[in-house]
């Protein structure tokens, strides 16, 4: 039988979800905030939003998920790449499709996640 991925790589996915759980709930907030109080467009938020949890992120898997310290400029590098990606496909799913735009960065959150993980565990955090 060939093992896909072990115990420990799947505790380390859990907690990476966790931290990006988190990190979905602060950009959540932040976008929300600053679109529905502050009358930014919902994308500028998301924007704002993105650089923040970046920060946060990069602190949640030096201390918790990978328990190292990464390479923080080549985080931010994966990060921008991850947050293009996500804010096109926010943007498609909000402004071409019509979704809601808070439903719209839950779901592309999701998509993108092991993408994600991989690439932070490959380059950013690796052995």
């Amino acid at each position: 039988m060939i093992k896909i991925i072990s115990f420990k790589e799947g505790l380390k996915y859990f907690k990476f979800l966790i931290g990006g759980g988190l990190s979905l709930l602060i950009g959540l907030g932040i976008t929300y905030i600053f679109t529905e109080f502050f009358g930014l467009w919902h994308m500028l938020s998301l924007a704002i939003a993105i650089v923040i949890e970046a920060l946060f992120l990069f602190w949640y898997h030096s201390v918790i998920t990978f328990r190292k310290k990464g390479r923080f400029w080549l985080f931010i590098v994966v990060v921008l790449f991850i947050s293009d990606l996500n804010w096109i496909l926010v943007y498609i799913a909000s402004v071409t499709w019509n979704f809601n735009y808070l439903l719209s960065i839950i779901i592309v959150a999701g998509m993108v996640s092991i993408l994600n993980f991989l690439i932070n565990r490959w380059l950013v955090f690796k052995k």
